[in-house]
């Protein structure tokens, strides 16, 4: 179990930010975070 803690904790350290994601794809972090249209009409 030890070593599945340390991975997850290893993992979370290496997950990159929204912020970091839109800089990486030259877009705004408002469109790394809007939903798909598709996804809200499957919601409603």
């Amino acid at each position: 179990p030890y070593n599945m803690i340390r991975a997850t904790i290893d993992g979370l350290k290496q997950e990159a930010s929204p912020r970091q994601v839109a800089q990486r794809r030259g877009k705004k972090v408002a469109d790394i975070l809007k939903k798909p249209e598709a996804a809200e009409a499957v919601e409603a």
